[in-house]
């Protein structure tokens, strides 16, 4: 079995990628993964197996979602989606030379070699898994071969940020099935801060000592965007340092 470590040095020759690369987001049900890769791909991530949930039902049978309710009135209004087993996409990932980030599905790739403004260019394969704790199972899998990972917390609920310490845990699992000889960059997002004018959000600041891992960390918004470029420009940085 070739991984994807292995083939991202194969083609970086022959097809002119700096690398091809599997890109985990795990994190638990409602922390926002499905609403990043939505925020981050826009129309060139087609959801494949969401559905809708009412929020106010789930806030009362799963500890893992956000406590938090904004108004009663408005909550019972409320629906967000649940991936269901998991959701992917594979798009190209570009930094120009002026310095700008550009996704683009796979079927340009011809068509962004060719082009003499371009300083990187990467091939990515997200995989979104479910939260949910009946698909536990699937990072498990889906972490067989990844070159990085996006671990994304609900930053207004413990029980979502405790579930931190188990993605660590496969994630060096990964690398002990590796002998200890593969990077693999952790990028861990601390969502939702936009809630932070509430009072229910818990800074970065405060579970960082907690987490105690070898990690970059960001305070985001899948709301307003904040902390996605500085998000995407670092796991680009981590990329180009694996690909050397």
């Amino acid at each position: 079995m070739i991984r994807a470590g292995k083939v991202s040095r194969i083609l970086q020759h022959k097809s002119g990628f700096k690398g091809v690369f599997k890109i985990n987001i795990v994190g638990s049900t409602g922390a926002g993964k499905t609403a990043f890769m939505k925020r981050l791909l826009g129309d060139l991530f087609e959801v494949q197996s969401d559905v809708k949930r009412r929020a106010e039902t789930e806030n009362e049978v799963d500890s893992s979602h956000t406590w938090f309710r904004v108004g009663e009135k408005s909550m019972k209004k409320q629906q967000s989606t649940t991936t269901l087993s998991l959701n992917s996409a594979g798009i190209i990932l570009v930094r120009t030379l002026f310095n700008s980030i550009e996704f683009h599905p796979t079927s340009k790739a011809e068509e962004l070699l060719s082009r003499d403004d371009i300083e990187e260019i990467y091939k990515l394969n997200f995989f979104d898994n479910a939260g949910q704790e009946r698909f536990d199972f699937m990072p498990d899998i889906t972490m067989r071969g990844t070159d990085a990972v996006i671990i994304i917390a609900d930053g207004t609920n413990m029980g979502s940020i405790g579930k931190i310490h188990y993605f660590l845990e496969l994630i060096q699992q990964e690398k002990e099935r590796e002998n200890g000889s593969k990077n693999i960059p952790v990028i861990i997002l601390l969502n939702k801060a936009d809630l932070i004018k509430h009072g229910c959000f818990i800074s970065l600041d405060s579970i960082k000592h907690m987490i105690g891992a070898q990690a970059d960390f960001y305070e985001t918004s899948m709301v307003s965007g904040k902390g996605l470029d500085d998000t995407i420009r670092q796991l680009m940085s981590r990329l180009h340092e694996t690909a050397q």
